[in-house]
């Protein structure tokens, strides 16, 4: 019986154990942490107070900056006179591009006009579409109704996820993809 009895008390003496091991772990705070921190808390400006738990708690050095950091204000000078390579920009947010990069680029067209220079049908149906401009356009559906004559004026916008419409005088549209 005497066997058992320790047994119902062995969680207790782990816990006991983890406990005393867990404040010896660094990054724990101690009584003696809680105290530095209650003072600076009691503190009324906040600079005072900032400058306070700074020194109290100072931060470990780093190896390296994080990637997400903003750019030091040296190198922001020297952005401002040079636009951010795409190479440099590759793989940010929108939010990180446009805090290394000084002037945004402009909105891309929301669509083009131009004058139909030649019409050809493709084996597959498709219309090769060139235009004034040496643009050549593919359609990638085919609609009967689309019918296009050389000279014919065209508009050709964005349309959802990346893609374009075609739009004839007739004001039929068809969706198309830019081959040159």
């Amino acid at each position: 019986m005497g066997h058992t009895v320790r047994l119902a008390h062995l969680p207790l003496a782990l816990a006991a154990v983890f406990i005393s091991l867990g404040s010896m772990v660094p990054g724990r705070t101690s009584a003696a942490d809680q105290s530095k921190g209650a003072q600076c808390a009691a503190l009324d400006d906040p600079a005072a107070r900032l400058a306070c738990f700074d020194a109290a708690f100072p931060r470990p050095p780093r190896a390296a900056p994080p990637h997400t950091m903003p750019p030091n204000p040296a190198k922001a000078a020297v952005a401002t006179e040079e636009p951010a390579s795409d190479a440099r920009k590759f793989g940010l947010s929108d939010a990180q591009k446009d805090a290394i990069d000084p002037k945004p680029a402009p909105p891309p067209l929301a669509a083009t006009t131009a004058a139909v220079k030649t019409v050809r049908q493709l084996p597959s149906g498709y219309l090769l579409i060139g235009l004034d401009n040496d643009q050549v356009w593919q359609q990638t559906e085919i609609d009967p109704n689309v019918r296009l004559q050389p000279g014919d004026r065209v508009t050709i916008r964005r349309a959802s996820l990346g893609s374009f419409l075609l739009v004839t005088p007739a004001h039929f549209s068809t969706r198309v993809r830019r081959l040159q």
